[in-house]
C-alpha cells in the first residue's frame, strides 16, 4: 500500500498519492484546505488516504506543519 509494486498502481499507492500532494502544496496551507482542493482529484479519494499520505510524506520529511499550516520541506 505504500509502495507500487506488481499488485498495487502506482496512483493506488500512498508514494503515489504524495507526489500528487506536493503538487497540490505548492504554497502552505491547511489541512483542510489542502483537503478542498486535492478532493478533486480521482486519486486521493478520500479524507483517510489524504492523511495516511500526509503521515507518511511527514515520515520521510517531505512536509512540515508548524502554526496550522502545511508546508513542503526542500
Amino acid at each position: 500500500m505504500i509502495l507500487p509494486n506488481k499488485h498495487i498502481l502506482p496512483q493506488d499507492s500512498l508514494l503515489g498519492l504524495g507526489g500528487v500532494i506536493l503538487q497540490t502544496l505548492k504554497q502552505p496551507m491547511t489541512i483542510t484546505t489542502l483537503w478542498e482542493v486535492a478532493r478533486r482529484n480521482s486519486a486521493v479519494r478520500s479524507f483517510e488516504r489524504l492523511l495516511l499520505a500526509l503521515d507518511f510524506l511527514y515520515a520521510i520529511g517531505a512536509v512540515d506543519i508548524s502554526h496550522g499550516l502545511l508546508r513542503r520541506r526542500s
